[in-house]
């Protein structure tokens, strides 16, 4: 089945360029040419002709065969050169601040477009792209699942071999993928020795995002490093799953730990929806940082908009956005055994939502 996937999408793509050659009301190659051709079966055209007549780009005579419809003429323009972002379709702050970063630096790229290409979450990694409806010259890639089955795996490497590919916030591990990520396990070990430096021993550290590669690394990172300095530290696990608004369940979840009473100094973020448990701190009249301190890893545009704009662990989102742009811009310079940008460090950024607790003044 996934195969007969494979070969309808690279078929689509070759009749594609065909279909250009066309003018509005000439008749179409047969399905019997089509196979000749392309050495394809009659399974295979049948589904790919079914996705033009979809389209309005061809359309059935019985009795006379296929013909090509006036929309033939929208293949014929010229589409500029075009980086795709390929993000999954779900609710999060980071995606809005990636689309603002590409928004400002549209200009630097011209004649090239960037485009962001949203799709089904429930897919591992997206079943097609429009590579060529779109003239991609390079595809930058956040995958909806963190590990990767073998048909996953060879769908981002057929993509890799038709332009160049860039995996977004998550690292390639053993893969021979270009990827730009963080130094997640650093960045939860900056968030934990922040709250230390200020002469917290007993914290909390909320998981508010699908389980992932990066969140696990950012939560080693704050346990290992709680370990290592006699903290105590308590996992506070959301239940947040694909596809679910992160904030509303880390916003219940974390209302009813301050009903049931914390027993923790300091609060220790790990993605973005910490807003939910922000907003619970509000409602319960918990006040930051005078009754609890809070560090968050997250861009650091997005901490100074909270209320109180919080201390973070910053991740750089557009250093990560320009870097994938560079890559993508110079595919021959970089390699997946010579690439800078695989681990960025993350770098703590001051707010004021994080005080020593002996100067608490309840």
């Amino acid at each position: 089945m996934e195969q007969a996937i494979l070969k309808t999408d690279i078929l689509y793509d070759q009749l594609r360029r065909e279909l250009s050659k066309y003018a509005p009301g000439d008749k179409f190659i047969t399905s019997r040419e089509i196979m000749k051709r392309f050495n394809v079966s009659q399974l295979i055209v049948d589904r790919t002709v079914v996705k033009f007549r979809t389209a309005g780009l061809l359309r059935v005579v019985p009795g006379r065969g296929t013909f090509v419809t006036e929309e033939v003429g929208r293949l014929n323009t010229e589409i500029p050169s075009t980086f795709l972002f390929a993000v999954p379709r779900w609710n999060s702050s980071d995606l809005t601040l990636m689309e603002r970063h590409l928004a400002a630096v549209r200009e630097k790229y011209l004649p090239t477009r960037i485009l962001v290409h949203s799709y089904d979450y429930s897919e591992r990694v997206p079943a097609r792209l429009p590579l060529e409806e779109e003239n991609v010259a390079g595809v930058a890639m956040l995958t909806s699942a963190d590990s990767w089955d073998s048909a996953a795996l060879r769908k981002l490497e057929e993509y890799a071999s038709r332009v160049p590919l860039v995996i977004m916030n998550r690292h390639r591990g053993d893969t021979r993928l270009l990827s730009v990520g963080v130094n997640d396990t650093f960045a939860g070990s900056l968030a934990a020795d922040h709250l230390f430096q200020y002469g917290h021993r007993s914290i909390a550290v909320l998981v508010s995002e699908p389980p992932n590669g990066v969140i696990r690394e950012r939560l080693n990172g704050v346990l290992t490093y709680a370990e290592l300095h006699g903290m105590k530290c308590k996992v506070l696990d959301c239940g947040v799953r694909s596809g679910d608004y992160a904030p509303d369940k880390t916003y219940r979840h974390f209302a009813g730990v301050l009903k049931r009473g914390i027993d923790f100094t300091g609060l220790i973020g790990i993605a973005d929806s910490l807003s939910g448990a922000v907003n619970a701190c509000h409602n319960a009249g918990i006040r930051i940082p005078e009754e609890l301190s809070v560090v968050n890893i997250e861009p650091g545009q997005s901490a100074e908009i909270h209320h109180p704009p919080l201390d973070c662990v910053d991740v750089n989102l557009e250093g990560q956005i320009d870097a994938i742009l560079e890559i993508l811009s110079r595919p021959d310079r970089y390699a997946p055994d010579n690439n800078p940008f695989e681990y960025f460090k993350p770098a703590m950024v001051v707010n004021g939502s994080v005080r020593n607790p002996a100067q608490s003044d309840v």
